[in-house]
């Protein structure tokens, strides 16, 4: 007998868990994915002396900026050696072009409020901007290798509500710090935060539907991604100021903050850890949502602790190094995680890439949430009717032509190369979707959870 016998398949109350977690996709996308919009590129240059403040843009670089003509753009970081000369109501330079020397200060194309220009990111300082996006992700690998532990030892409803309070408090104070340590710091509190959202969420869905229904779930955990990914954009073209953006975005983990209050624990969970009465308490609480009954529900607590505790003596002592004992585990553990590793890299590297192909920024984005749709569409019936591994090396072999011609066509030509880049981030999100269902699929029941768990942390 399992659970979810008890409890239901799939009734009301696990419904209203898996809105809440496809509910958790829009803020999920919005703080992973908001690099583009905290730090747009933006045309900058040496800034004049303010002595000349009275000289037009054009007029200073015209005269003291180093023209590429190669790449028929002014210089961003030099300009050329100066000399102020007083006069009797005015100032005068004289200008060396035979020495150019780095910038100190710039102007910018832009008045909009971005971390390049609060910290003054540009040129010797341009690496700055992406460590912001490698400190986030190392967050996240740190989060779900943390929650697991947290929420095996404390339950999952409190690692969810001691998450969702993490990235609340962190991803505000992070629009209000003084200096770019502490937004980094208050970046990596936050990406914690998210993934042990997602690490604590999924384990409780998981535990209280059936196994029918859990490729399903996972499969539609992406429309969530999805729409937030899509109405991003948009947001971030309406809000300019990334301190007022990054706050309204966190806004959005508020209803999850109040429906945290009628989330229940998982039974199973409570059954391992021996709280017999609350775990009790707790599929009571499920019978009445679903509208069942049990006509001895004594009877069935024994027989449902009987059999976890069998379990927990048969899977105590699996660990990581149990999906390397044997070829076969070691072929299949070194195969998927490759692939998870690989299309996470090539995602999300397609996804940022797009807001610098040229064009629109946020269209371009824009699009890059729009190619999903189809995915989340076609996936159930590539679930269904089409076999893993052809349609895994299809959508590399796609995405790989697709990412070498991007780099070989013209600059000039945005249009195409925007249109390549979307046709990669499309089958490489199929690629992702298909390996994280077949992760699941060739691991032994014994050890499918470590084994799908493990690599959940590689995909990250």
């Amino acid at each position: 007998m399992e659970i979810t016998d008890v409890i239901g398949n799939l009734g009301r109350l696990q419904c209203y868990i898996i809105i809440l977690l496809i509910y958790r996709g829009l803020p999920t996308a919005w703080q992973i994915l908001a690099l583009p919009f905290l730090a747009p590129d933006t045309d900058h240059w040496c800034a004049k002396p303010h002595q000349l403040e009275n000289w037009t843009v054009t007029q200073w670089k015209n005269i003291s900026i180093p023209f590429d003509t190669n790449k028929q753009e002014f210089s961003q970081c030099l300009s050329y050696s100066y000399t102020l000369v007083q006069l009797p109501d005015s100032w005068d330079v004289i200008i060396d072009q035979n020495v150019t020397v780095p910038c100190t200060k710039w102007d910018y194309s832009s008045t909009d409020n971005t971390i390049i220009t609060q910290w003054n990111l540009f040129c010797n300082h341009e690496w700055l901007v992406s460590m912001n996006q490698t400190v986030f992700m190392l967050g996240m690998l740190f989060g779900v290798f943390i929650s697991g532990h947290l929420s095996d030892r404390f339950g999952r409803r409190p690692v969810l509500l001691g998450s969702l309070c993490l990235s609340i408090v962190s991803s505000y104070a992070g629009a209000a710090v003084p200096n770019l340590s502490f937004f980094y710091i208050t970046r990596f509190c936050s990406a914690m935060g998210v993934s042990s959202i997602q690490n604590s969420g999924v384990s409780l869905l998981m535990e209280i539907i059936s196994p029918g229904y859990r490729l399903w779930v996972a499969v539609s955990f992406s429309f969530g991604w999805t729409l937030g990914l899509i109405i991003l954009p948009g947001l971030a073209w309406i809000i300019k100021d990334w301190q007022y953006f990054q706050a309204v975005t966190t806004c959005s983990w508020l209803p999850m903050l109040v429906a945290w209050w009628f989330l229940p624990e998982s039974p199973r969970w409570l059954l391992t850890r021996k709280r017999y009465t609350d775990a009790e308490n707790t599929i009571r609480k499920f019978l009445s949502f679903n509208k069942l009954s049990v006509s001895n529900l004594d009877h069935t607590m024994k027989i449902l602790e009987a059999k976890i505790e069998l379990e927990k003596k048969r899977k105590s002592s699996l660990t990581f190094l149990d999906l390397l004992k044997t070829p076969q585990l070691r072929r299949r553990t070194i195969e998927v995680a490759f692939i998870f590793f690989a299309t996470s890299f090539l995602y999300y590297g397609l996804t940022f890439g797009s807001a610098t192909l040229g064009g629109s920024m946020y269209i371009n984005l824009l699009l890059s949430g729009a190619v999903e749709l189809p995915v989340c569409v076609v996936l159930p019936l590539a679930i269904k009717y089409v076999k893993r591994k052809p349609t895994i090396i299809v959508s590399f072999v796609v995405t790989f032509v697709s990412c070498v011609l991007v780099i070989a066509v013209p600059e000039d030509m945005v249009a195409t190369k925007i249109s390549l880049s979307m046709i990669g981030k499309m089958f490489i999100s199929t690629a992702g979707s298909i390996n994280f269902i077949y992760g699941g699929e060739v691991f032994p029941t014994v050890i499918r959870t470590v084994g799908v768990g493990t690599l959940f942390s590689v995909r990250e």
